[in-house]
C-alpha cells in the first residue's frame, strides 16, 4: 500500500514544516488544522494593530500556531534522544501547542478589556465544547483526550510530568520562542533574533522538569535579551499602544450607546453584537469572530455612526489618524494623576470628550521573572551544570543564579505610562506638561 506524501508548509521562520498524514501525530495536526476554529485564526492578526507602525506585521495567529506546533515537535524529538515519551503524551503536547491560541478573539486584548473574559477561558471552552470541530477531532482519538489537551493548552497541571506542560507554557517555551522570532522577522526588528538551534540542542529533562545543559546558557541569554528588546521596540511601542486604547474606547463607546438604547447607525449582528451588549456568547459562536467583523463595524462607524465621538475614534483607526502620545512620569504617580486630570480639563474646555478623547496607557512587564525562594524556583529556567568541574556529575541550578546578565534582567521592568489624546489637542497638551 502506497504511503501518502507528506504535507509541506512553507514557513518564513522555520522553512519547511512537514506533516505526515500516515503518522498519528501528522494526521492529528492536519485534522485540527482543517477545523473551522483553527481556520478562523488566519483572519486574526498576531500583532493586532502593530501593522499601523510596522507595515510588514500582517501575519496571523494561524501562522504562529503552526510555528509553535513545529517547535514543539522539534523539542520533543530532542528529548526523545535520551528518554522514551509515550505516544499519547506526544499527541497531547502537540495538539495543545497547536491549539494554545484558539481562544484568542479579534484584537484579543482590546476585546478582553470590553468583555472582561480572558482568552484562556475561551480556549478551554472551544476545546471542550461538543459542538466544536476541534472537540470532534480530539475525542475521536480518545474520549478523555479533549480534557487533557485543554489542561495542557492552558498551562494547568494535568498530572503528567511537568516538562510536557513546560514545553507549551513556561519562560522558555515553544510559544515564546516562535513569537519572538516571527514578530521580529515580520516587523523587520533585527534585535528579535537568537540562537534557536543551540537552545533546542541543549534541551533535556531532570527531576521531571525541562532543563538546558550549561553549554546553552549564552543562547538563552540571547533569547531573553531579544525578548527584552522586542517588548521595548514592538509590543510596547507608543503608537500601537495608543491605537489599541482607541479601539478599546471605540468598542466601549458603541457598547455604552447600545445599552442606553441609542445604538450607532450600524450595529453588528451575531456574536460581536452580543459581546458589545454584555450578553454571554457560547464557545462555538465566539469562535466565528475575527478581525473582519471588527473592521467592518469600524468602517461603518467611520462614515457616520450618529455619535461624533465614535465617528472620530473609528475614523482614526480606519484611516490611521492615531492619537498622539506624551510620556507621563512612571515614578511619580501623583504628578501623573495631576497631568491626566489637567489634560481632561483642557479637553473639556476645547469641546472634546474628556474620557474618550484623552486616554491613558499603562504597561508593566519584566523580561524574566525568577521565582526562586518563595516558590522554590517553580518557574525559573533551569540549567544542568557540572559539579566541581566533573562533567559526569551534574546538578541542577537556576539560570538567574548562574548569569549576572539574567539576574539583572530579572530586576528590570518595562514600566511606562502614556497620555494618549486626539491630534487636535497636541499643542495645549504640550503646554500643559511643560509647566
Amino acid at each position: 500500500m502506497a504511503h501518502a506524501k507528506p504535507r509541506l508548509f512553507r514557513d518564513p521562520i522555520h522553512d519547511i514544516i512537514a506533516l505526515e498524514p500516515d503518522a498519528p501525530a501528522g494526521r492529528l495536526l492536519l485534522n485540527l488544522l482543517d477545523t473551522r476554529e483553527m481556520q478562523r485564526l488566519r483572519r486574526v492578526r498576531q500583532l493586532a494593530l502593530s501593522h499601523l507602525v510596522y507595515h510588514g506585521a500582517e501575519h496571523s495567529r494561524f501562522a504562529h500556531s503552526m510555528g509553535v506546533a513545529h517547535l514543539t515537535s522539534r523539542m520533543l524529538a530532542q528529548l526523545e534522544t535520551s528518554l522514551t515519551i509515550p505516544e499519547d503524551e506526544h499527541l497531547v503536547t502537540l495538539a495543545s501547542a497547536l491549539l494554545h491560541d484558539v481562544g484568542h478573539g479579534p484584537f484579543s486584548h482590546a476585546i478582553e478589556s470590553v468583555t472582561g473574559v480572558r482568552h484562556e477561558r475561551y480556549t478551554r471552552s472551544i476545546i471542550l465544547d461538543p459542538d466544536s470541530e476541534v472537540f470532534s477531532v480530539l475525542s475521536a482519538v480518545d474520549p478523555a483526550f479533549p480534557e487533557r489537551v485543554a489542561a495542557r493548552a492552558c498551562g494547568e497541571d494535568d498530572g503528567s510530568p511537568a516538562f510536557f506542560r513546560e514545553i507549551v507554557s513556561s519562560q522558555l517555551d515553544a510559544d515564546r520562542m516562535d513569537y519572538i522570532l516571527r514578530d521580529g522577522h515580520m516587523t523587520g526588528v533585527k534585535i528579535g533574533s537568537f540562537d534557536l538551534a543551540r537552545i533546542i540542542a541543549m534541551l533535556d529533562v531532570a527531576d521531571g522538569h525541562l532543563v538546558h545543559h550549561s553549554g546553552g546558557q549564552e543562547a538563552i541569554e540571547g533569547y531573553l535579551l531579544a525578548r527584552f528588546h522586542m517588548y521595548k521596540q514592538v509590543y510596547l511601542h507608543k503608537t500601537s499602544r495608543a491605537a489599541e486604547r482607541m479601539l478599546e474606547a471605540a468598542l466601549r463607546r458603541a457598547s455604552q450607546l447600545a445599552r442606553r438604547g441609542n445604538p450607532p447607525n450600524y450595529w453588528p449582528e451575531g456574536p460581536l453584537s452580543a459581546l458589545l451588549s454584555g450578553e454571554p456568547v457560547g464557545a462555538v459562536d465566539y469562535a466565528t469572530l475575527d478581525d473582519v467583523d471588527v473592521w467592518l463595524a469600524l468602517k461603518h462607524w467611520a462614515r457616520g455612526s450618529g455619535d461624533p465621538v465614535l465617528d472620530t475614534l473609528a475614523d482614526g483607526l480606519v484611516n490611521r489618524r492615531i492619537y498622539k502620545t506624551i510620556e507621563l512620569p512612571a515614578d511619580t504617580p501623583g504628578r501623573a494623576r495631576e497631568l491626566v486630570e489637567g489634560a481632561r480639563s483642557v479637553a473639556r474646555v476645547k469641546g472634546f470628550d474628556p474620557e474618550l478623547h484623552v486616554l491613558v496607557d499603562e504597561t508593566r512587564d519584566s523580561p524574566y521573572r525568577p521565582f526562586t525562594g518563595v516558590e522554590g524556583g517553580g518557574k525559573s529556567i533551569r540549567l544542568l551544570v557540572s559539579d566541581g568541574g566533573d562533567r559526569k556529575k551534574l546538578r541542577m541550578a537556576f539560570l538567574e543564579d548562574r548569569s549576572e546578565l539574567v539576574g539583572l534582567l530579572g530586576r528590570l521592568y518595562h514600566q511606562r505610562r502614556f497620555l494618549c489624546f486626539h491630534p487636535d489637542l497636541r499643542e495645549p497638551m504640550l503646554r500643559l506638561v511643560s509647566r
